[in-house]
């Protein structure tokens, strides 16, 4: 059955208590619009006879670069701009399709009845439900929910460098790093001034060797299968990119079991009620130790994006590299000039390496976020001819490119 895909990638916004205390937090001009135009992201996930529903008009030369990659699908423009834009969505807009959401919050939950209830999905989605659950795990990397600023006091003195998170943070958004008083006394400050109800995850901050992710889908079922592991490349708190693991690597998780405690997380979520895809954040220390369960992801997320990018690229004896560009642009340039300055290395399907741009319709001067995944064995070499390319073409990238 072909799909209907759709959604709003800021999830954990909507999922998250209004009475709860923020962190305080720098706005990044341009953020929100960025965020709000990842939609298109999830044209990679589509086949051909599926229909995907975005809040913006994807450019031509975007839809052109996927049609070329073999990437095909009707698309629709949701009209409107509240957010969540699913609730301007009709059941007859996604009629005789399976909804393939994003994320499943209130508005989505009402589209289908194969859904998994959106109440289940936003408490399983809290870091305070992950934590809890590795608690009971007796996992190791596990960190202490807090309810007033003495107990956060008095967690954050327990380590000698400590990451406090809001529990619907994504990506590095509503997570400090804490290494002196003055950090603490101003978030004790912020949380104070609110007068709101305090809910915070407080963990050590470890000494990571290797970010990862493992991808499952649960069935309406209950039962589950494992799709695969993407390493990522993270600055500071932040994801920049997704590759697919090694063959050494996976070995190494399967020597320490990590397979094992990904299964009982699946057996987990099932007997919550949960079914759809799911994320598992977890980390390999310097010293050797694993981190299985950092935190858990109820949704489609960007591993999975690049997760399913590789199983199109590895047909073609390719790996598929899921990478970002900051970019800053002259006035009048946008998406068109990024595809343009890209268009002697674009992938245009089979086994010739290249770049594919997946996302950026709404670029516009000074700039913003642009997704590519590099269909590459030597994904180095292809992002440093990228670089070149829009760097030629008069643009700037703002604190270089990665992909794991």
């Amino acid at each position: 059955m072909t799909a209907a895909r759709l959604g709003t990638f800021d999830a954990e916004k909507w999922w998250r208590p209004t009475d709860l205390a923020t962190l305080p937090a720098v706005a990044r001009a341009g953020s929100g619009d960025a965020v709000a135009a990842m939609d298109e992201l999830l044209a990679g996930f589509c086949a051909p006879g599926d229909r995907l529903l975005t809040r913006h008009p994807m450019a031509g030369p975007v839809r052109a670069g996927l049609a070329a990659a073999g990437i095909t699908f009707e698309h629709l423009t949701v009209d409107g701009s509240d957010e969540p834009y699913e609730r301007n969505v009709s059941r007859e807009l996604v009629g005789g399709f399976a909804v393939e959401p994003y994320a499943v919050l209130a508005e989505t939950a009402r589209l289908s009845d194969s859904l998994p209830d959106n109440v289940v999905v936003a408490g399983v989605n809290s870091k305070a439900w992950s934590n809890a659950l590795a608690l009971s795990m007796d996992l190791p990397g596990t960190g202490v929910v807090v309810r007033s600023v003495a107990e956060l006091s008095a967690a954050v003195a327990r380590f000698p460098s400590a990451i406090v998170k809001d529990p619907y943070g994504v990506s590095g958004r509503a997570a400090l790093v804490v290494e002196s008083s003055g950090v603490l006394r101003a978030i004790e400050r912020t949380l104070t001034k609110q007068d709101k109800r305090i809910e915070l995850l407080v963990q050590r901050r470890y000494d990571v060797g290797r970010d990862f992710s493992a991808h499952v889908l649960i069935e309406p079922d209950g039962t589950w299968w494992h799709r695969g592991v993407q390493v990522m490349t993270n600055r500071g708190l932040r994801h920049l990119g997704s590759s697919p693991a090694t063959p050494e690597f996976i070995e190494l998780l399967w020597e320490k079991s990590y397979f094992e405690v990904v299964s009982a997380v699946a057996g987990k979520l099932a007997a919550t009620g949960y079914h759809g895809p799911f994320g598992v954040d977890s980390m390999l220390l310097r010293d050797g130790t694993l981190v299985p369960v950092l935190e858990i992801n109820a949704r489609q997320s960007l591993g999975l994006l690049s997760f399913v990018l590789h199983e199109r690229a590895a047909k073609q004896g390719l790996a598929a590299h899921l990478s970002q560009l900051e970019l800053t642009i002259p006035p009048g340039s946008g998406i068109s000039s990024v595809c343009q300055a890209l268009a002697e290395i674009r992938y245009t399907g089979g086994e010739r390496e290249g770049v594919l741009v997946l996302n950026g319709s709404t670029l516009a001067a000074p700039g913003g976020r642009v997704y590519l995944a590099l269909f590459s064995q030597q994904p180095d070499a292809l992002r440093q001819r990228a670089l070149n390319a829009v760097t030629a073409a008069g643009m700037t990238v703002r604190g270089g490119a990665h992909a794991a």
